[in-house]
């Protein structure tokens, strides 16, 4: 199995930096293939241009879309990594949808509205905030977070959800114990579903 792991946290040392390397190296102890995208070590440009959103109709693809999106054909599965900031994404991992997930490769419009053009692609998202769990959840933030995610992103796009896997609170309100368990999570999840 193929799986492209996308990374969106520019301290090294934190905790969306760990996990990740527990997912990659869980899933290559299980024979997988791995590309490791880190948006910010690739210091990918977030910033969409006219030739990016018309790139895939015109058969116009900037180089450095070119390869994300060769990368996203190549993968089973598409795993992001990042912190929640301002209830979404990193600026930089929004970009990196803006720009790779685009119309006319990503999804299409069709008679009935939007088709999703990665059928087939399965998607598992790890994110973590130092909220506690019960703030996100009585907030809607997490619902707010599940809907623009996992509906608005993937499903969106034809790419089946595995699992969103959100952990909180981080920092002064958790314990080293909580975060050692957060990390058997990550291993459980790729036990779990590969």
């Amino acid at each position: 199995m193929n799986h492209l792991v996308v990374l969106a946290h520019p301290r090294e040392g934190s905790f969306t930096r760990d996990i990740c390397r527990i997912y990659v190296d869980a899933v290559q102890a299980r024979g997988h293939s791995v590309v490791l995208r880190d948006l910010y070590a690739m210091k990918f440009n977030p910033v969409a241009s006219v030739e990016d959103i018309t790139g895939n109709s015109t058969g116009r693809v900037p180089a450095d879309i070119k390869v994300e999106q060769d990368h996203l054909l190549w993968a089973d599965v598409i795993a992001l990594f990042h912190p929640i900031w301002w209830i979404d994404r990193p600026a930089i991992l929004k970009g990196y949808i803006d720009r790779v997930f685009a119309i006319g490769f990503a999804y299409g419009h069709g008679p009935n509205g939007p088709v999703g053009g990665l059928k087939g692609k399965r998607s598992v998202i790890f994110t973590s905030a130092g909220s506690t769990q019960e703030h996100f959840d009585d907030s809607g933030k997490m619902r707010a977070i599940l809907v623009a995610q996992d509906k608005g992103t993937m499903e969106f796009c034809n790419i089946e959800m595995i699992e969103h896997v959100h952990f909180s609170p981080l920092g002064r309100r958790s314990t080293p114990e909580m975060v050692d368990g957060y990390k058997r999570r990550v291993e459980e999840v790729v036990r779990t579903h590969f």
